[in-house]
């Protein structure tokens, strides 16, 4: 007996077959417009048998599936999270924080310890909304680095 894997999640595909074909082309785009053009040539290729794909709730659930997989949002993984970066920065005496739109800034230990210690000194809601807010974009990371690093 052949072992085909774990399936792949329900994305409302009427078939398994579908599902995973759907689930490989989430993983292989690499942006939500190429996503959907490919999700468009699945709908017409073999004849029509993936004809369901193009469906917009279909569609809809794999652009969701796509924006939850690690490759778009890098912060997905607890080690992606700007506060377990910053601490490894500070740890290091120097570091490269990544953020959710790709772009790399590199901070050094003693500011870095300092963001921490500020943070830290916030409430835990407080907290987290200045988190996600730094990991969007370099723009929003600069914002809320010189507000925290007084």
């Amino acid at each position: 007996m052949l072992s085909e894997g774990k399936p792949a999640p329900d994305l409302g595909m009427p078939t398994q077959a579908g599902n995973n074909a759907l689930f490989k082309l989430v993983k292989k785009a690499k942006s939500e417009k190429e996503l959907i053009s490919m999700i468009d040539k699945l709908s017409k290729k073999m004849g029509g048998k993936y004809k369901d794909a193009n469906d917009e709730l279909i569609t809809r659930a794999a652009v969701d599936a796509y924006n939850q997989k690690d490759i778009s949002g890098m912060q997905k993984s607890t080690d992606r999270n700007v506060f377990v970066q910053m601490k490894g920065a500070a740890d290091l005496n120097s570091g490269e924080i990544i953020l959710d739109d790709g772009s790399k800034i590199k901070v050094k230990g003693k500011e870095a310890s300092k963001v921490v210690s500020n943070l830290l000194k916030l409430k835990s809601q407080q907290r987290l909304k200045v988190q996600k807010s730094m990991q969007k974009s370099k723009k929003d990371f600069n914002k809320f680095f010189k507000i925290l690093n007084r």
